[in-house]
């Protein structure tokens, strides 16, 4: 849907500069190591069909992308987020749109519901219906799906990088047209249109590129670093970096890796001193290895 799904004219300008801007330098910064990239294969193509959501859409993906980092996979509810986030900006009742100041108000406050409590429509939902969605158990099931901390994007491109490599995620409005993705799915030059669109960032590309998501049902695109700062420098946008951490820290994929959380049994899975100890134990089952000695007398002759 083209139009103005996302409502810039509504944006709560002095809550956005009233975040505050991540501070990239801090001792947890310098000494993270950022994947080399950052992929998007857990994330299913959607659709927002003749309905305004998009920002529903892009904020619901954010917040999977939280929760994913903590070894959570799950499918949130875009109507909600769309519908809540309307709410927020006072446009609940009409299909007009809402607003990415108003999503990050509703990710830190509220959070947001799986998308199996109330399914996703294919029109803009009547009064029962949207009671029904935004009723009382939908906002508490949002409870463990909210973002932790907001911030102002970065405009530099390698801390944007460490920011999503990090464990962070960008929801974003800007000025949309046709013209904005262009079929190749990798914009190199932003091309503005006359309708408001939002999306998110949620991953990069071994050269730097940043993985974006829409909702038209044409999933991933590519956005370069110019292309990003063209986006960042249009008086239309807003973009919003989210993270599950109150802290201004990035994840600590060691710990905290979504792979080693969900592919690891709770039983099994082992404490660092319990790591420690069998790194010993192995070595020194090493070192009294006579079979190994032999291989490397061998070695040496």
């Amino acid at each position: 849907m083209l139009g103005n799904s996302y409502n810039y004219e509504r944006e709560d300008r002095n809550f956005l500069k009233s975040l505050p801007i991540l501070p990239m330098h801090n001792a947890a910064w310098r000494v993270f190591s950022r994947p080399a990239e950052v992929t998007l294969d857990w994330h299913r193509d959607e659709n927002q069909l003749q309905i305004g959501s998009c920002q529903g859409n892009s904020l619901s993906s954010v917040l999977e992308r939280c929760a994913l980092v903590t070894g959570i996979k799950v499918q949130l509810s875009r109507i909600f987020a769309y519908l809540a986030t309307q709410r927020i900006d006072g446009l609940l009742g009409s299909d007009n749109g809402s607003t990415i100041s108003g999503g990050a108000k509703l990710a830190l406050e509220t959070g947001c519901p799986p998308e199996s409590m109330t399914g996703y429509p294919t029109s803009y939902p009547g009064r029962d219906a949207r009671n029904k969605i935004l009723s009382e158990a939908n906002y508490k099931a949002g409870a463990p799906y909210k973002a932790l901390s907001a911030w102002q994007c970065t405009r530099d491109h390698e801390e944007t990088l460490n920011f999503i490599g990090g464990g962070g995620a960008i929801n974003f409005g800007i000025a949309y047209g046709n013209s904005t993705i262009p079929s190749n799915r990798v914009i190199r030059r932003f091309i503005p249109g006359r309708g408001g669109h939002a999306m998110c960032i949620l991953g990069y590309t071994r050269d730097g590129d940043l993985r974006a998501m829409n909702s038209h049902g044409d999933g991933t695109y590519l956005i370069t670093p110019t292309a990003w700062q063209q986006m960042l420098s249009h008086s239309w946008t807003t973009a919003i970096g989210l993270m599950g951490s109150k802290e201004p820290v990035p994840v600590d994929w060691y710990q905290n890796s979504p792979y080693f959380k969900i592919t690891m049994k709770p039983e099994e899975k082992q404490t660092e001193p319990e790591i420690e100890k069998e790194v010993t134990e192995n070595w020194a089952e090493l070192d009294d290895n006579s079979e190994l000695e032999d291989f490397d007398d061998e070695i040496a002759e």
